[in-house]
């Protein structure tokens, strides 16, 4: 019998990880096995694994955290949530984190199966019609203003009270949709907290960055801190690949990710190919911040600080 796909268990209940085990590999299923939050995001970028089964309560990181991250660092393949959280708001957290499915506990092992190898085939399904030919037939080559948004510290404000952050993050996201189109900008996509989001002119995005700042700044000033909304915002001008379903690719676009990491929340963080193009342009105050190596980028970017 041929060998099913490989399989990534992330629980730390070990009587279900041992039940889950057996019944997958009784199934011809290839299984591996993580019991710890901390280590499951680098476990599952280096297994690679084509189906992740991810609890949601594990040691020292959620799994709504984890998946967000997987996602955010291009993790395509299917992630099911096993979890006792059965509230509705749990069930909507945890699909709008990058979760394909929501499976509560306890489950039925034969309806489990069903879920996994469905998922299993409409991914291959997906990854059959993408050939290399028609990927690149499918990208466009496009000079843009990349915008990276990240709510700060989101992560603790879903383990104070998640109702509380659901509520302030439809707040910020309905504030950056206004402004990004406002401003003539596309969402390319929205990952839970974050935003992506692309200018035909760095002037106006940089217009954006600073408007959804201000409108953050002014809601905060009337606001207890449990009420507030933090930003990073990062912007990079640059070639990129844009798909035709708006997905975009290339070192622009981890430029501006790597930006917004680094950004101060309150503030505008932007390369110096977005400070060229806006310099005596916006009235603004600007800092320098000197060169700066990221992550998987060769050289240095020079990275410029803006405010009100």
């Amino acid at each position: 019998m041929a060998t099913e796909p490989t399989i990534l268990i992330v629980e730390d209940d070990p009587a279900i990880a041992e039940g889950l085990r057996a019944f997958l590999e009784s199934e011809n299923f290839l299984v591996e096995h993580c019991d710890d939050g901390g280590a499951a995001v680098d476990r599952a970028l280096e297994l690679l694994p084509d189906v992740l089964l991810l609890d949601l309560s594990l040691p020292r990181r959620n799994g709504l955290d984890i998946c967000r991250d997987l996602r955010g660092r291009g993790f395509i393949k299917p992630i099911l949530m096993l979890t006792s959280r059965s509230e509705q708001i749990d069930k909507v957290l945890g699909l709008e984190s990058g979760a394909d499915d929501y499976i509560t506990k306890p489950f039925d092992l034969r309806e489990l199966l069903a879920r996994v190898r469905a998922h299993t085939r409409s991914f291959q399904r997906t990854a059959q019609t993408a050939t290399p030919a028609a990927e690149a037939q499918n990208y466009n080559r496009r000079l843009l203003a990349i915008m990276f948004t990240d709510i700060k510290d989101y992560a603790k404000m879903m383990n104070a009270n998640e109702q509380r952050a659901v509520r302030l993050v439809g707040l910020h996201n309905r504030l950056l949709q206004e402004e990004i189109k406002g401003h003539g900008g596309q969402v390319a996509e929205i990952i839970g907290d974050a935003f992506v989001a692309t200018f035909g002119s760095a002037v106006r995005s940089v217009e954006c960055g600073l408007a959804v700042q201000k409108k953050l700044a002014e809601y905060n000033q009337q606001q207890p801190e449990t009420e507030q909304v933090h930003v990073r915002i990062g912007i990079h001008l640059g070639d990129v690949l844009e798909h035709a379903d708006g997905k975009l690719a290339g070192d622009s676009v981890n430029i501006a990710a790597r930006l917004q990491q680094i950004a101060t929340p309150g503030c505008v963080t932007v390369s110096d190919s977005v400070f060229i193009a806006i310099r005596h342009k916006i009235d603004c105050h600007a800092a320098s911040l000197g060169e700066r190596f990221v992550k998987n980028i060769q050289d240095p970017v020079v990275i410029y600080e803006l405010s009100l």
